[in-house]
């Protein structure tokens, strides 16, 4: 087990972090998890397999090591690796005293300089919220950074036994505004958004090309650049790496290639409210069992849903959800037909979906859509600054206020006075009865966050 762990820690003999270790992306979610440096919790990593969960390990190490901490302070395991799960879930303590023992080279109690302990995958370990509780209860001068693909896992870990001891800092794929490098945080004002657009003309070609690339291939860094049909092959990989390391491995299930069958139909099913009853009829399965999947498939974020926006929490709950994918290129690698303009339209509304996502802090982001009696339908309902606001989806240049009835029903129910309308590239102020409707570019409305 000493070979194995010396291996994961190459900077004990380098004096450090390896460049290539290192995500050349500036990733925004990198602040955060700076923060959680100078707190006295231990720093949870969530997000989907292959979002940079590793990578941003490493570059926290590389900057720890650029301001001052000894190489040999830091101490990394990955229980993705086997060999080191065993080991870790047979005598996890062992391995902390013996490393602090035989690298830091005082004993564990003596402790006078911090050291960093870093877990990747830590949900992979059966007991690992006892056993991080323990050490870090001790009160010794011991951070822990942990990360996690599985959001039931890593939540069941946490338990009662750290709570109020964790902090988590959610990793998605690149947004738009990471995979452009281009990101302004502004109020939900007109005008500072029309000064940035207008910041943006010159490079709005170049934008406008990433953006055809982004729909097609999304935001997993390691596709980043590549060829469409290397990035599908990668992503598809991603997809049963995802369903056996992060599923299968952590249940029981009988039914192997149902899920991953299941998974496949939604792709048809992309930005649309959904039946149970379909997926239940099309596999062959119980619709308890399609809902057990489906949430087997959200808990390892491959995908998400949208909840009906309602004031009591038993309608919300009850009524259909609306399907979307955490990346659009893995549902896209996925898809058995060409995307054409009718399928960017359902994709953009994904990625408006994902930008609001990845844009929430919450450690269980809930989303909503709206829908009255007369079917009336709102995409997507964000709040912002405590206020619910509208936000449909048009991805068009032709767009009359008679499509937009939807949006004008909940401004008037909700009483609120401004809806977004996200579209192919119109910039305009629309004044309703309701309030203000301001139609935003699909481009643009990526690179703003109206927090």
């Amino acid at each position: 087990m000493l070979d194995e762990i010396i291996a994961q820690n190459p900077w004990w003999r380098e004096k450090a972090i390896d460049k290539n270790k290192i995500g050349s992306i500036e990733r925004r979610v990198f602040g955060n998890l700076k923060k959680t440096l100078n707190s006295g919790k231990v720093a949870c990593l969530i997000g989907p397999r292959r979002a940079g969960k590793t990578t941003l390990m490493y570059m926290l190490m590389d900057r720890l090591v650029k301001n001052g901490t000894k190489p040999e302070n830091i101490f990394y395991v990955s229980a993705d690796n086997a060999k080191t799960r065993m080991a870790l879930e047979q005598d996890f303590d062992s391995i902390i005293k013996d490393y602090v023992r035989s690298f830091v080279k005082v004993e564990i109690s003596s402790l006078k300089e911090k050291i960093f302990v870093f877990i990747d995958e830590v949900h992979k370990l059966k007991d690992w919220g006892n056993q991080v509780k323990y050490w870090h209860d001790l009160g010794l001068n011991i951070k822990f950074i942990v990360s996690g693909s599985s959001a039931l896992r890593l939540l069941k870990g946490v338990g009662e036994s750290l709570l109020g001891r964790i902090e988590f800092v959610h990793v998605y794929p690149l947004s738009f505004s990471e995979y452009t490098n281009i990101y302004k945080r502004t109020q939900l004002d007109f005008e500072k958004i029309s000064d940035f657009h207008k910041q943006l003309l010159l490079e709005k070609e170049k934008i406008l090309l990433k953006l055809d690339r982004y729909m097609i291939t999304g935001g997993y860094p390691e596709v980043h650049g590549l060829e469409t049909e290397k990035s599908f092959l990668t992503l598809r990989e991603y997809k049963t790496l995802t369903i056996n390391r992060d599923i299968l491995e952590l249940r029981e299930i009988k039914e192997t290639r149902t899920l991953s069958d299941l998974l496949d139909l939604l792709t048809d099913h992309m930005s649309n409210r959904i039946n149970y009853s379909t997926f239940s009829n099309i596999l062959k399965i119980k619709v308890e069992t399609a809902k057990k999947f489906m949430e087997y498939l959200e808990e390892a974020f491959l995908i998400s849903t949208s909840y009906l926006y309602s004031k009591t929490h038993i309608l919300s709950t009850r009524k259909e959800k609306k399907l979307y994918f955490t990346d659009v290129g893995l549902r896209n690698s996925l898809l058995i037909k060409e995307v054409d303009e009718g399928e960017k339209a359902k994709i953009a509304e994904n990625i408006v979906f994902s930008n609001i996502l990845f844009n929430n802090m919450e450690l269980l982001p809930k989303s909503f859509y709206w829908l009255d009696k007369n079917k009336n339908e709102v995409d997507m309902i964000t709040l912002i600054e405590k206020t619910p606001v509208p936000i449909e989806v048009k991805y068009s240049n032709r767009i009359e206020i008679s499509d937009l009835k939807g949006m004008k029903m909940f401004m008037k129910k909700f009483k609120t006075k401004t809806g977004i309308v996200v579209t192919k590239d119109i910039l305009e102020k629309k004044s309703v009865v309701e309030g203000n409707l301001f139609l935003i570019p699909l481009w643009l409305f990526l690179l703003i966050d109206l927090r």
